[in-house]
């Protein structure tokens, strides 16, 4: 038998970048639909900034591997919602996954496919278990980028579309310099 090699790779906690990963960008415009307020998104659109990063190390897609990545999520809002990651449920549901917060301040949306929402606050040292049939969104709530860790089946692959599509039951914004969890008014069974 033929085994995988074992391997190591050093991540700049300053940064979130993993050197020779894969990085994918995520800018306002690949966000249309997500956030709530459309005007508000029409005008920072004109600037078109970065959301976030991602720097991926991926394995073949096949059961019993994983795959990690870390998340450059930077500061900002649209309207009064937190910039956030798309969030997305795991193509296979029954996948979990483990984030690790190493830099910056936010926090984990998730939802189960009826909508019922739960907040985890998020620092460095924060540990979230996202359990299967869970869709989740990183939010940052703080002033500098919020850089995490995330480690997940090889085989669980995204599912956007049904975010994208739906939303998720609640959004997090800032009302008056504090963070609040409301009932997003698009949301939808």
């Amino acid at each position: 038998m033929e085994y995988k090699r074992p391997f190591g790779v050093k991540i700049d906690l300053e940064t979130g970048v993993i050197p020779g990963a894969k990085r994918i960008v995520r800018k306002l415009s690949d966000m249309r639909g997500y956030f709530v307020d459309e005007e508000a998104y029409e005008k920072l659109l004109r600037e078109d900034p970065v959301v976030y990063e991602v720097y991926a190390i991926e394995q073949e897609e096949r059961e019993g591997d994983l795959n990690f990545a870390t998340t450059v999520l930077y500061p900002g809002k649209v309207g009064k919602e937190f910039f956030f990651t798309k969030g997305h449920y795991h193509a296979k549901a029954d996948r979990a996954e483990i984030y690790y917060a190493l830099k910056g301040k936010g926090g984990m949306l998730l939802q189960t496919p009826e909508g019922e929402a739960e907040w985890i606050p998020m620092e460095p040292g924060t540990v979230v278990y996202v359990p299967p049939y869970w869709a989740h969104r990183t939010v940052n709530t703080g002033g500098e980028p919020f850089v995490f860790l995330a480690i997940y089946p090889a085989d669980a692959g995204h599912d956007y579309g049904s975010i994208k599509e739906k939303g998720f039951s609640k959004i997090v914004i800032d009302e008056g310099g504090e963070v609040k969890i409301v009932d997003n008014p698009r949301w939808s069974v």
